[in-house]
């Protein structure tokens, strides 16, 4: 060859490589574009259901009753609390303004596990795992939630891209960066010590058993002696709830149950279930042979252990504190998500870069859309109530309520969503809101004291409105002893169901005081 064919060849293959990295930040690009089109549109298509309602009510409170959180108990993500105080400050309170942040933490979290996947696995699997976590129904649902979680998983990102950086690098800024993110983390909510509990498992092994990091042990130790100090107020709730010494509402789950509920959420969060099932399989299938094929590289940094260890902990360590006080709730652990799918991405890239297979990677990754598709479309994007429509059940009684009228929220801590809505509805600020109390968890409240807070709160009227939500008011009502009271000395006259939401206007013979319940 000579000189000028070997320049040429040169050229042809810098020309290729560039076209190469043009075209992968192009998918890259339409990767985000497409996460971010999931995500920051339709925001009010659905009503705010009541935990998003309630965070956003007590975000409203003055700042240094806010402020108090980071010290309450039971407060399980008082940083969010902090932040969405701020921001509503700022951007009002509609299903728009309280669900951006959420939405942009999403975005933001597409990027990262590219940046993670590429870190650890090479830039085909972090590509790949963007797209996973772009068209991840359950991500994109929480995204658009006015809630920690898209948040949670942003700094679970960030966490172990700098944990990585630090090991990889062992300079100071990594260090700092992982302690900081971390501590974040903690913060955001408390079920993300799991996440520290998986970093540390996989850092544990490698830094002080096979001393695969040398001069690494010095910086780790020090991270973890920094990150303690930030997490013993956190500890100290989490001690008290494992203690049982706060009661929860979380139902006990198997662990085979728990397993089958993640692999479920993972995969498609919520459809048909025969869809279910099989995206499912297909998702733990792929992602255990993910493991298995980044192990075969034999990295010596043996990054396969971070993600399987990520994927795994927080689930399995939900379930173990759960029992002895359970604190099941699949949300909490959403970090586990994202080393989850780059071990899914893993396997798709390694069939696609086979000869003879790479039909089947692409197979793969169509079949993976194809699942992806259906709960977009017809739960996460429907226009029909898929939360609790708490927005058509007061505008309703806003179109239908009589002056005069008293409206009776049961159980008592929903009246929040009153709070909420007779702000964004002005008609509803004129009718007196009762919260009923529980019969349950106040065991000096019977029917008798029932009946005689509606006497004290309800002056003249004989019209009330009932707003229940039917699958709650059974803990707090188990006997219907309100619906029933209602039902006996009145006539119903106005009635609407709608998702997870029920509202009854009840016209009494007589004001509450005048009745004889003798």
């Amino acid at each position: 060859m000579t000189v000028t064919e070997s320049a040429r060849a040169g050229s042809e293959r810098a020309g290729r490589l560039i076209y190469a990295r043009l075209a992968h930040y192009g998918v890259l690009a339409a990767i985000v574009v497409a996460g971010a089109a999931l995500r920051l549109t339709a925001l009010n298509r659905q009503s705010l259901w009541f935990d998003e309602i309630d965070v956003v009510v007590r975000a409203q409170r003055p700042l240094d009753q806010v402020l108090r959180t980071f010290v309450a108990a039971g407060e399980n993500g008082p940083l969010y609390n902090i932040l969405l105080a701020l921001w509503v400050r700022l951007a009002g309170i509609s299903e728009i303004a309280v669900r951006a942040p959420s939405a942009i933490a999403g975005v933001v979290g597409v990027l990262l596990i590219y940046l993670l996947g590429r870190r650890v696995a090479g830039a085909t699997v972090g590509l790949i795992g963007a797209g996973l976590l772009a068209i991840s129904p359950y991500h994109v649902w929480y995204s658009q939630e006015a809630k920690m979680y898209a948040m949670v998983v942003v700094l679970a990102l960030a966490s172990t891209y700098a944990l990585v950086e630090a090991l990889e690098r062992n300079e100071r800024r990594w260090w700092v960066a992982y302690a900081v993110s971390t501590t974040l983390l903690f913060y955001t909510h408390v079920a993300t010590v799991l996440v520290f509990a998986a970093q540390s498992l996989y850092a544990f092994y490698t830094v002080i058993l096979r001393r695969a990091w040398p001069g690494r042990a010095r910086g780790w130790l020090l991270a973890v002696a920094v990150l303690t100090l930030p997490y013993v107020p956190i500890a100290l709730w989490a001690l008290r709830v494992i203690g049982g010494q706060v009661a929860t509402w979380h139902a006990q789950v198997g662990l085979w149950d728990a397993l089958q509920i993640f692999a479920v959420k993972f995969a498609v969060n919520r459809y048909d279930l025969v869809v279910q099932e099989r995206a499912a399989v297909l998702y733990a299938v792929l992602a255990g042979l993910g493991a298995v094929v980044l192990a075969l590289r034999r990295q010596p940094a043996r990054w396969w252990l971070l993600l399987l260890s990520l994927s795994v902990v927080p689930v399995v360590g939900l379930w173990l504190v759960s029992l002895r006080q359970s604190v099941f709730s699949d949300r909490y652990a959403i970090v586990a998500l994202p080393a989850y799918l780059l071990l899914v991405a893993a396997t798709v890239a390694w069939l696609i870069r086979q000869r003879w297979i790479w039909p089947l990677g692409l197979a793969a990754a169509f079949v993976l859309v194809t699942f992806a598709w259906g709960p977009l479309r017809d739960v996460n994007r429907a226009h029909t109530a898929q939360k609790e429509d708490w927005r058509s059940a007061y505008a309703w009684v806003a179109d239908h309520a009589q002056p005069g009228d008293v409206l009776v929220v049961t159980p008592g801590y929903l009246i929040t969503t009153y709070d909420y809505f007779a702000q964004r509805e002005p008609r509803l600020a004129q009718y007196q809101a009762i919260a009923m109390r529980s019969f349950t968890a106040d065991v000096w409240f019977n029917e008798e004291e029932m009946v005689r807070l509606l006497q004290e709160r309800a002056g003249s009227a004989t019209g009330f409105w009932l707003i229940e939500s039917p699958d709650r008011v059974g803990a707090d009502d188990p006997e219907r002893a309100l619906e029933r009271w209602f039902d006996t000395h009145g006539d119903p006259t106005e009635e609407l169901v709608v998702n997870g939401v029920r509202v009854t206007r009840y016209e009494l013979s007589a004001p509450p005081a005048e009745i004889d319940t003798a």
